[in-house]
């Protein structure tokens, strides 16, 4: 499918873990099935130059592995398909996080890796795919090693729709990713319990079922106004719309063995521009590439 408009830059962050070859692997079928450029960076974190024991590394022969690593990627994304044409690749100095956020003011889509190594690690989350999630101007995916394979497609994208939260733009992305690629989508809003004590003075442990669907129907509103917005100008997907009652998180993960890319929408708070625990929780634990865009 051939885009139209503006050239489609997809970035992806290379550091050489297995994490950032899956994520090349990921950004290399998106630059493919947009006909986009792919551009490879590799960022020198500039903080770490100079250590605290005062030993100084030689800033160009760090820069080297740099453009070593750049060049085995620019190799595999060739392997993959991608023109040789449609390959950009810059070693830039800078944290990794700053480097990558400057650069999705003029991209289409960031893809980093999540940075966990191994099963026993998969509880960690890197700084870079942390900072990025609440910074950068595009759409960002975090894609570890441990997501399932590529070769094993649902054709099933799901989004994950914040209660009373303004989700167009996750609902858009979903919708239009579909489109282009001959997917479904599942779109789950789930409500989490409140405290079990706000029922106590009233002998209970939590809502009625009545209370329950009402609020359901409060937000369903919500949600279908918003989806039908949004396929009025995107037709022809199928949207399976859930709602669930339980723990946002818990129900986000379980969807994302499912799909083939979850996407939820990110609200980081100023002035730290932390992107929150389920955010967090759902980049650590999520079996599928993670997409996040900043909601505005």
């Amino acid at each position: 499918m051939t885009t139209t408009g503006p050239t489609v830059r997809i970035v992806v962050g290379c550091d050489g873990s297995d994490d950032a070859r899956a994520a090349l692997r990921f950004a290399a079928a998106e630059a493919i099935s947009r006909d986009g450029v792919l551009h490879l960076v590799n960022a020198i974190d500039d903080t770490v130059l100079n250590s605290a024991w005062g030993i100084v590394f030689d800033v160009e022969a760090v820069r080297q592995g740099g453009l070593d690593l750049l060049q085995q990627a620019r190799e595999e994304a060739q392997a993959l398909g991608v023109p040789a044409e449609r390959i950009e690749a810059d070693c830039l100095v800078g944290q990794p996080a700053a480097v990558l956020s400057r650069l999705s003011e003029t991209s289409s889509l960031v893809i980093v890796g999540r940075r966990a190594e191994s099963g026993e690690h998969s509880m960690f989350v890197g700084s870079t795919a942390v900072g990025l999630a609440g910074t950068a101007t595009c759409p960002v995916v975090v894609v570890s090693e441990l997501n399932r394979p590529d070769d094993a497609p649902r054709h099933v994208i799901g989004v994950g729709l914040d209660p009373g939260a303004p989700c167009r733009l996750a609902v858009e992305w979903a919708v239009k990713r579909a489109k282009r690629l001959g997917s479904r989508v599942v779109a789950m809003s789930v409500v989490k319990p409140p405290a079990a004590g706000l029922f106590r003075s009233v002998g209970r442990t939590g809502p009625t079922d009545d209370e329950k669907t009402r609020l359901f129907a409060s937000i369903r509103g919500q949600v279908e106004a918003t989806v039908a917005a949004v396929t009025a100008e995107v037709p022809g997907v199928d949207i399976d719309l859930q709602f669930r009652y339980g723990s946002p998180t818990d129900e986000l993960i379980e969807l994302s063995r499912q799909v083939d890319l979850l996407i939820v929408g990110v609200h980081p708070s100023f002035p730290t521009y932390s992107v929150g625990g389920k955010v967090r929780a759902l980049m650590t634990h999520s079996a599928c590439p993670l997409g996040l865009i900043r909601y505005k």
